[in-house]
């Protein structure tokens, strides 16, 4: 065995045996860190003091309070603790954010066009490039149009960002 090894199960060993020596004194009697002060009252485990009695000794397990209304599953302050909006039944009601079911469907036109540009100016330039090696005259107009096909294509979807993120910005959908 390395030596890594015999130090790691030495330190093992040690640990098991001190858990096993230490006493656990949680519930002794006396003062300890779970009893409480002389200030209050009265000190040690199962004294009177609501804070240090068991469940049996409050008499039996309590039954959970029942959730009613619009707090039902809801996690937060709930009874005494939570706030009442008066007049207004807001439970079940879901605030639906329009700004980003916009820009889902212009993510979708923009990329389509973007796909239709590219799909349509490539070859357009290509068969222009075929007509300027032939002499064509309408050559160069064909290249052009490819050219700029491509490039209206490429950049769609960064202007249609461009203008949901400017829109965003200045408030126009809240």
């Amino acid at each position: 065995m390395t030596n890594l090894r015999k130090l790691t199960m030495a330190a093992l060993g040690l640990s098991v045996a001190a858990a096993c020596a230490a006493p656990a004194f949680a519930q002794g009697t006396g003062q300890d860190a779970f009893s409480t002060t002389a200030a209050q009252g009265v000190t040690g485990y199962g004294g009177t003091s609501p804070n240090t009695q068991t469940q049996t000794q409050q008499g039996g397990l309590a039954t959970a309070p029942s959730l009613s209304g619009a707090t039902n599953g809801t996690i937060g302050p709930q009874g005494t603790d939570a706030t009442y909006v008066t007049g207004v039944n807001t439970a079940g009601t879901v605030r639906v954010n329009n700004l980003a079911n916009l820009e889902a469907l212009l993510n979708i036109i923009a990329n389509g066009l973007e796909i239709l540009g590219i799909a349509w100016g490539g070859p357009t330039m290509i068969m222009g490039f075929m007509h300027m090696a032939a002499g064509t005259q309408d050559a160069m107009k064909r290249v052009l149009f490819g050219a700029a096909g491509v490039t209206g294509g490429l950049a769609t979807p960064g202007c249609i960002n461009w203008l949901v993120a400017s829109a965003r910005d200045a408030n126009l959908f809240s």
